[in-house]
């Protein structure tokens, strides 16, 4: 892990993405179901909120059990590789910036994320996915 440039606040942890496979993937998927109870699992859309409102950027596909730790979700993105980031500036008053991204056609993204459940603030909160690697 890179030390993050800015400290941070006491107990706060720089939250990496990890690049994974599809085939690794399905072995941390299948470790998972032999070695606990599974509670849910499937596929889910990624939804971004836009300027011109929500769009789909990708898929992913979870798994939801009970570990150790507690309530766990392992999710494994796929989504366009991002090819390039376009700035538009106004320079009038009460018109916004703006920022159009190109997408790959053709080229994927992999990316491995691990969470827990907060049952105080019923959400889940992104935990550091290297533990399950």
């Amino acid at each position: 892990m890179t030390p993050s440039p800015l400290p941070l606040p006491r107990g706060e942890r720089v939250r990496e993405r990890v690049n994974m496979s599809p085939d690794r993937w399905e072995t941390i998927k299948d470790s998972v179901k032999k070695q606990f109870h599974v509670e849910e699992e499937g596929i889910e859309d990624l939804i971004v909120e836009t300027g011109d409102g929500p769009v789909k950027q990708g898929t992913a596909e979870f798994v939801v059990f009970e570990s150790p730790l507690g309530r766990t979700k392992l999710q494994f993105q796929k989504k366009p590789k991002m090819e390039e980031k376009k700035y538009f500036y106004s320079k009038r008053e009460g018109d916004a910036a703006r920022v159009e991204y190109k997408f790959s056609e053709d080229e994927t993204v992999h990316t491995f994320k691990a969470y827990k459940w907060d049952d105080l603030e019923d959400e889940w909160k992104e935990m550091d996915p290297k533990s399950f690697e």
